[in-house]
């Protein structure tokens, strides 16, 4: 829901509270004052008979439009006292309507003679009144809400352009541009702190950033350096004249230095991916891509006796950068030789929902949730360092795929599922029969 809605939902839940209460108020209100006015007027009427009738003059001309009623009487009373009555009067029993009387009763000290004074006039009833009411309030909720509703359009686009601009500006920033944030001015106070608030965090990520690429650049070409040193001299020393015990420390050693080597390399890989230095920019033919990794292992698949089978769709274009497709299957590819064993299988299946990699081996010595976490090994293989499905997985986070692992039957199963088409869903249920139907395709 938009703020702008909820501020008028808010205005209008307001209004109907204040509505009711206001109308009760303006009811008694007018019919107090409409009674008011009738007693002030009999009032009036009464003191002008009773001026008439101290001159000796008739009173008639003064109760037009009412009915005054004038006798002597012996009861003393003190001077303006005056006894008001309120009664219902049925003028037309044929109707059965009946109207509301004020009478208004006032005793007058005339020549020393006591007159009892008595006038009284029709005012508008309890029903006329709430009828009247009821347009009046129908009329006014109807231009309130119209009201409230166009104001809080218009108002919004005023008051809340400054945070517009904001969400504008943030969904445009990019840090890889390396460009500060350019926030619209505003004189709201609470805009001016969210505004200078977004400003520090958004500086903050690019010197983060711009120190973070720089790190990782820096490091990419300072580490090689020594690690060449230290291959350079293990080589040397290798060639000199050493004992058996002597090659066996060097060629650990030199195992080591290799080792560090591609740690350096992965960890630089994936700082690059959590920065997003790798955007697809158009389709790869993954599907030669994946031919073209199956023929770079070729030779280690024969080395250790490995018997692989492929079913690759064609075509298959996926969005992804050329970079990281390769490193992709590299990743997969080698992943399911080093976990193999002598004489084991490797399938690859591609189509254009999902890339699927099986490959025989002992089962995982850890969770199988942490399979993608970063230096967490299936198993204990001295020439694993860790990272390399942690690369996948960060790979396929950046592109919208969907990484799976299974472990059934002795085979290990990594499956790669593309959007839009595939119905991941489906492979997240627990089904073995699901399962050993997308393993035997």
């Amino acid at each position: 829901m938009k703020l702008v809605d909820k501020f008028t939902l808010w205005f209008l839940g307001i209004t109907m509270i204040i509505i009711p209460i206001n109308s009760v108020i303006t009811y008694y209100s007018i019919k107090r004052e409409i009674d008011r006015s009738a007693v002030e007027r009999l009032k009036h009427v009464n003191v002008r008979v009773a001026e008439q009738i101290g001159k000796g003059q008739p009173p008639g001309e003064y109760t037009a439009g009412c009915r005054v009623l004038f006798a002597k009487t012996d009861t003393a009373f003190a001077a303006d006292h005056y006894v008001i009555t309120e009664r219902d009067v049925t003028q037309d029993p044929l109707l059965n309507d009946n109207d509301r009387k004020i009478i208004v009763t006032s005793y007058h000290n005339i020549h020393d003679q006591y007159y009892r004074i008595t006038s009284g006039d029709y005012v508008s009833r309890s029903e006329q009144i709430l009828a009247g009411l009821r347009i009046s309030i129908m009329w006014k909720l109807i231009i309130l809400i119209a009201l409230v509703v166009l104001t809080a359009r218009v108002a919004s686009r005023v008051v809340l352009t400054p945070f517009y601009g904001t969400i504008k500006k943030l969904q445009h920033f990019n840090l890889k541009a390396k460009k500060r944030l350019v926030l619209p001015e505003t004189r709201t106070k609470e805009f001016k702190d969210l505004n200078l608030f977004v400003k520090k965090m958004t500086d903050k990520a690019v010197d983060d950033y711009s120190s973070l690429k720089e790190f990782s650049e820096n490091a990419s070409h300072e580490l090689q350096t020594p690690l060449a040193i230290i291959r350079s001299k293990l080589e040397l020393l290798s060639e000199s004249d050493i004992q058996g015990d002597q090659a066996i420390l060097i060629a650990d050693m030199n195992n080591a230095v290799e080792k560090l080597t591609r740690i350096n390399r992965s960890l630089i890989l994936l700082s690059r991916l959590e920065n997003n230095e790798y955007e697809a920019t158009e389709e790869v033919p993954f599907d030669q891509y994946t031919k073209d990794a199956l023929a770079a292992f070729c030779e280690l698949i024969a080395l250790k006796e490995l018997t692989v089978k492929s079913n690759i769709e064609e075509p298959v274009c996926l969005r992804l950068h050329a970079s990281l497709a390769d490193i992709l299957l590299n990743n997969l590819l080698s992943n399911a030789i080093r976990h193999n064993m002598p004489g084991g299988t490797i399938e690859v299946i591609l189509n254009r929902e999902f890339l699927m990699v099986k490959n025989t081996g002992k089962a995982p010595d850890g969770p199988i949730d942490d399979m993608f976490q970063r230096f967490k090994k299936g198993s204990q293989c001295n020439n694993s360092i860790g990272i390399g499905l942690s690369i996948v997985k960060q790979i396929c986070d950046m592109n919208s795929f969907e990484i799976q692992y299974h472990y059934t039957s002795g085979l290990h199963i990594l499956i790669v599922n593309f959007p839009p088409e595939t119905d991941s869903s489906k492979l997240l249920q627990n089904d073995e029969r699901y399962l050993h139907e997308r393993i035997q395709l």
